[in-house]
């Protein structure tokens, strides 16, 4: 993306001859000949960085250095401050309203190319940093809020039981949303440990057919009760580079979502197979399909496309399946009918013969 530079400079050569080298470096700029000028344009343009000169016509640069600061609290912006006042009070002033760092006229135009560079790159990182922070407090927010309606309503279900002669219905309630909050424990461990290792994964070779029957199997309850056939013929078992238990926690996320998706009767269709390097594995159910505006974000944090709202969920499973498959160098598509299903495409790489033999004991 390119970065904006908002120039501060009221004597017309300086301000030209910065503005043309910036350019030449690939920068957007905008040039402002008043402190006044200086806060309309830092308003309409949001640059990543001001070039403030401190001696200007009408506010001085501390004034307007001031004010961009009070302005922008919520969303921090770099200044440079260019002054031809070297002494100690004036550099501590600036620091003191809010500027970040001090070049001094005369200046060399690579010492404030390098000063310029160095200063928006920090100030991108200092907000990766936040929006990374951010997005863990969201997260734990959220799922502290969905553990607790869990845990309510479980009371709530175990309390009518208690004072039933036949509490068979609200057990089936309560066990169902027990099941609900170990999900999203479960999401929440798998995700942090995904975090703290970086997105890396141990990789083996992993024997997918048969991965692939056992997690079927697991579904043959939840299958039965919505009348639904899970149908996998297993005409083909390739072995695949990867982490068994991440390809177990995808197949379930998958397998699980075109249960719960389905239409009741319907069938969820499970297809395996092989091209040069990958194998592919299909999940395709015939439930009512993601809108199209919402495919693009099916696998967000926390999304949920409309018309999920009745069907338990926190909106991670996906977001979990496609880091997972991502750490393994795999690939997770999509491709669905609005109101006649979705095909969910796991691709995984192949085990190299020659990594299968010099695996041998």
């Amino acid at each position: 993306m390119q970065e904006t530079v908002l120039i501060v400079e009221d004597e017309e050569d300086v301000a030209e001859m910065i503005r043309y080298n910036l350019e030449k470096e690939s920068y957007r700029t905008v040039v402002a000949y008043s402190g006044t000028e200086a806060l309309k344009a830092a308003e309409a343009h949001a640059p990543d960085l001001v070039l403030l000169d401190i001696l200007l016509p009408d506010l001085s640069g501390w004034e307007v250095c001031r004010a961009l600061k009070d302005r922008t609290k919520n969303h921090s912006i770099s200044i440079l401050m260019l002054t031809a006042l070297s002494s100690e009070e004036a550099r501590i002033k600036g620091l003191t309203l809010g500027a970040d760092d001090f070049v001094t006229k005369p200046f060399s135009i690579k010492e404030l190319l390098l000063r310029i560079r160095n200063m928006i790159d920090r100030q991108q990182t200092l907000r990766s940093l936040l929006e990374k922070a951010k997005e863990k407090d969201l997260s734990l927010s959220y799922l502290v809020h969905e553990l607790k309606n869990s845990v309510t309503v479980i009371g709530g279900f175990s309390a009518l039981a208690l004072r039933k002669s036949d509490p068979k219905d609200y057990l089936g309630r309560i066990n169902a949303l027990a099941k609900h909050a170990d999900s999203l424990l479960n999401d929440a461990s798998l995700l942090s440990r995904l975090e703290m290792q970086g997105g890396s994964l141990p990789m083996d070779p992993v024997d997918l057919g048969a991965l692939i029957e056992e997690v079927v199997d697991s579904f043959a309850n939840p299958a039965k009760e919505k009348r639904i056939e899970i149908a996998f013929t297993n005409q083909t078992s390739p072995k695949v580079l990867g982490n068994a238990t991440a390809i177990r926690q995808v197949l379930i996320n998958l397998i699980s979502n075109a249960v719960k998706f389905n239409r009741e009767g319907g069938t969820v269709w499970i297809g395996l197979k092989e091209e040069r390097q990958w194998a592919h594995l299909t999940v395709k159910d015939e439930g009512c399909g993601i809108p199209p505006d919402a495919r693009s974000r099916i696998f967000d944090r926390f999304y949920r496309a409309t018309g999920s709202e009745q069907i338990k969920g926190a909106g991670l499973g996906l977001y979990i399946a496609k880091l997972l498959v991502e750490a393994m160098a795999g690939k997770l598509a999509v491709e669905s009918t609005f109101g006649a299903g979705s095909t969910f495409t796991l691709s995984l790489q192949k085990q190299n013969p020659q990594d299968a033999a010099t695996r041998r004991p």
